[in-house]
């Protein structure tokens, strides 16, 4: 019979058996015998069909021998997948909350609506080192993920959840909320006050995202709210970040001088998350979202005026998560109160100590007054923004329960008003009281 003809038996089969492999290639073997797989094992393989570039991507990737040998016992001989192992669905006799519903508010399900029954249990400290779900039942022998927050009085904050739902629901994008084809030409001594602003408050949102960040896989998974809201408070950096550096590059100007960064070093060398939450989303943000107030102010267009008022709804967030958090430490661990003065006494020395930057306090005065020729004028103006942002961060302290008008840092103690006098002094617009969390 000539080759390759049909016959009945082998019609219309489609099965083919894999002739055995006699010779393993030249490359295959030297880097099987660097990995210390057995002549013996990979002809078996190649035998079976395995291809010559998978089995050396497995040795290269550090897979032993042994590990390839369980995993084909794990699938059983016949290539089900089985194994050989009985099905059991234990796993459907796990005790949930059966029959629980978690019920959709006016805003849609939140991450609050969720905590419903158990799954609403915040225990003070979370004993699981996994990344398994509040609420989930652990198995044991899981390996920790290296988590290093378990107590709740070192992270928590009530308005965690909400704050989440609402930067999700209030998202915006530089490239498309900001009208930048009306941004309109300015003087040059305007532009480059404008971009030096602007290279100022990229630098600061960049590092904030940076060190939020980094703290992100520290907390664990007990606290889910905390790590879903500080997700969005690191978009948020990056987003602003981006915005400030679009802006000075969008008219002509560009960016500026770089920040001295004194004002960083709090914030960096922080040592424990309570301490980075009291000096960058309280101390450090109070201060920026009331420069934001006033750059919205004195913006010289309704496209800059639009940009900081959208920064401004997301920094107003992080003061929130700060001071609330800082109000559960206090009222959950009254021996932290003064540590938590510690933290700030360094963080607003710090913050002093950045003032002396001349470029972008002189760059805000001339915003203020839309000319280099009036830079006197603006400087009081800037004055002003100071006592501001002193009066503001102190009430926020006030409503954590933390009083600290007579412990202010030295260089920040002349903008400290009689309380009655802060009372009664007017805002100075009835938007930018709005936007103050407190």
């Amino acid at each position: 019979m000539a080759e390759g003809t049909a016959t009945p038996e082998t019609e219309g089969s489609t099965d083919t058996e894999v002739p055995a492999v006699t010779e393993i290639p030249p490359e295959l073997a030297k880097t099987a015998q660097a990995a210390n797989w057995s002549e013996e094992f990979v002809l078996e393989l190649l035998s079976q069909g395995a291809a010559p570039a998978d089995l050396t991507r497995y040795m290269v990737s550090g897979v032993t021998e042994e590990q390839v040998r369980q995993f084909m016992a794990s699938q059983g001989g016949d290539g089900s997948g089985q194994g050989g192992m009985e099905l059991a669905l234990e796993w459907m006799d796990v005790p949930t909350e059966w029959g629980i519903r978690a019920k959709p508010t006016a805003h849609g399900l939140t991450i609050d609506a969720i905590n419903v029954g158990k799954y609403g249990d915040v225990p003070d400290v979370w004993e699981y080192h996994s990344e398994m779900p509040r609420g989930a039942i652990p198995i044991p022998g899981v390996e920790s993920m290296g988590y290093t927050i378990y107590e709740k009085q070192e992270l928590w904050a009530d308005n965690a959840g909400a704050l989440y739902e609402e930067a999700i629901q209030r998202r915006w994008g530089p490239a498309t909320d900001v009208d930048w084809e009306n941004i309109k030409p300015l003087p040059d001594d305007l532009e480059r006050a404008i971009c030096q602003i602007c290279t100022h408050f990229s630098e600061k949102a960049q590092l904030e995202a940076d060190i939020l960040a980094g703290w992100e896989p520290e907390l664990s998974y007990g606290y889910h709210e905390i790590k879903l809201y500080l997700s969005t408070t690191i978009f948020e950096g990056a987003r602003h970040s981006e915005l400030f550096r679009k802006r000075a590059l969008s008219n002509g100007g560009g960016l500026g001088l770089q920040s001295p960064g004194w004002g960083f070093r709090s914030v960096t060398d922080s040592r424990n998350f309570t301490e980075m939450v009291a000096v960058q989303m309280v101390l450090q943000d109070s201060f920026t979202l009331t420069q934001y107030q006033y750059c919205e102010r004195y913006a010289p267009s309704a496209a800059e005026k639009r940009m900081f008022r959208m920064a401004m709804q997301d920094k107003a967030r992080h003061i929130a998560y700060g001071i609330a958090h800082l109000k559960y430490v206090l009222l959950h661990k009254a021996d932290r109160r003064q540590e938590l003065e510690r933290y700030l006494d360094k963080g607003e020395s710090l913050l002093v100590a950045d003032d002396k930057d001349t470029a972008t306090r002189e760059a805000f005065a001339i915003l203020f007054v839309g000319s280099q020729e009036k830079i006197q004028e603006g400087l009081q103006t800037y004055e002003e923004m100071r006592e501001r942002q002193v009066q503001q961060y102190l009430a926020r302290l006030r409503w954590a329960t933390l009083e600290r008008e007579a412990t202010i840092f030295p260089g920040l103690r002349k903008y400290v008003q009689d309380q009655d006098e802060a009372a009664a002094a007017p805002s100075m617009t009835g938007r930018m009281a709005a936007v103050n969390p407190v």
